[in-house]
């Protein structure tokens, strides 16, 4: 059985109305995503159907935590991970996307795959940088010793010109 075939959703015998599902992802959800290491995740997804005649709307709704390290102190931490979105789902003759969140799907079609929806959200949940939050009184918490480390070995804004470039900026100035 295919692991990802748990986050697919069976809509045809489905009522009119909200309709509500809920998941769990970790490591081994993003192994069938990624080819490099897979984040280290523990988080819950609530997935809302609401179902209508001619359209669905889909929505997903992401908590949860991920180990990561810290991209200033190298030191892991449990970062928060959360976000929503939502995806419109019409009825046609061919399955296709329409936009980033509006798909068609063929009337034929009797489930909803969510998988790569969930691992679309995640993924653009993530912050740029992995750093250590802050504490109540706004001060880093991360490793100390490791800043210091880093602040010792920093010039601190002083640029080191090669001397012999000296003559090649005469010529410059002079202009």
């Amino acid at each position: 059985m295919d692991y990802l075939a748990k986050y697919t959703i069976p809509f045809k015998g489905l009522k009119d109305g909200k309709h509500e599902f809920n998941f769990t992802i970790d490591q081994e959800f993003f192994e069938h995503f990624q080819q490099e290491d897979a984040y280290q995740v523990d988080a819950s997804v609530k997935v809302t159907l609401e179902k209508k005649t001619l359209v669905m709307t889909l929505t997903i709704e992401l908590e949860g935590k991920m180990n990561v390290a810290c991209d200033r102190c190298l030191e892991p931490f449990d970062m928060e991970v959360s976000g929503e979105s939502s995806v419109y789902v019409k009825f046609g003759e061919e399955n296709e996307e329409l936009a980033d969140d509006v798909i068609v799907i063929s009337e034929a079609v009797n489930e909803l795959e969510t998988a790569h929806y969930i691992y679309e959200l995640f993924s653009l949940s993530l912050p740029l940088s992995f750093v250590h939050p802050e504490d109540e009184d706004g001060d880093s918490t991360c490793n100390e010793e490791m800043i210091q480390k880093l602040n010792d070995h920093s010039v601190n804004g002083e640029q080191i010109i090669d001397p012999r470039w000296n003559d090649l900026r005469k010529l410059i100035d002079n202009n």
